[in-house]
């Protein structure tokens, strides 16, 4: 084990964090929550990282995108974040593809054991989750909007995302803005779920839906019947 890991052996088992040392996790979307959990997972030590986002830095951005700042500003977000959490750990691949996740090449996903989705837009969202039901890979969902966020686990086939936003044109951070502290906030939850599902454990959000209000701190969770063609695939 390397001194890197010493004080995530408090919380995480071994057996669980050689697993998270052997998964290679996409991230799908580089600003407020998708930076800080290329952070988080870069110093939990996962494999690989592969970073996924078309986008450029923009002064609306430096309120809550952990690596913005004046001077990345027209910069790529992919090589910025790259770059960043590169120097972070040596022993974790890092992998940029500053692109749109539907202009990712198609091998890339014989190389991700999960994916994060940490975009801002319904149609994109569903895209996501439909590749990941298609190469059977799960997929770890975060939103925010104001004080409020959501986190879940989203197996293959369960096509959660497609209800939950089902005549939905917009996310709640469309409506309700971005914060500087909700996102990371969300973040630190998805890195968490991901945890739990390296360790097996029985808390984790597995098709469901933790919606997370903040400024109430109130917390439910939302659980899903099993869709047919699920049921069939299986």
């Amino acid at each position: 084990m390397h001194d890197y890991d010493i004080k995530n052996t408090e919380l995480i088992s071994i057996t669980g964090l050689n697993k998270v040392k052997d998964t290679r996790v996409l991230i799908v979307g580089l600003g407020g929550i998708g930076g800080h959990l290329a952070n988080h997972l870069a110093r939990l030590g996962v494999k690989t990282l592969h970073l996924c986002d078309h986008d450029v830095f923009q002064p609306s951005n430096i309120n809550r995108q952990l690596f913005s700042s004046v001077a990345s500003l027209g910069s790529s977000k992919a090589d910025i974040v790259g770059k960043a959490v590169q120097g972070i750990r040596q022993d974790v691949k890092v992998v940029v593809h500053a692109c749109r996740i539907e202009n990712l090449d198609s091998h890339i996903w014989n190389d991700i054991d999960i994916v994060m989705d940490a975009l801002d837009n319904v149609k994109t969202r569903i895209y996501l989750e439909d590749m990941a039901y298609r190469h059977n890979v799960p997929l770890i969902h975060g939103a925010i909007g104001g004080w409020y966020g959501q986190v879940g686990i989203i197996m293959p086939g369960s096509r959660i995302l497609a209800r939950l936003y089902q005549g939905k044109e917009q996310g709640p951070e469309a409506i309700l803005g971005s914060p500087t502290f909700t996102p990371s906030v969300i973040a630190g939850i998805m890195v968490g779920e991901f945890v739990k599902c390296m360790q097996n454990d029985e808390h984790a959000l597995i098709d469901k839906i933790m919606m997370i209000d903040l400024l109430n701190h109130d917390y439910q969770i939302l659980t899903f019947d099993e869709p047919n063609e699920r049921k069939e695939r299986l």
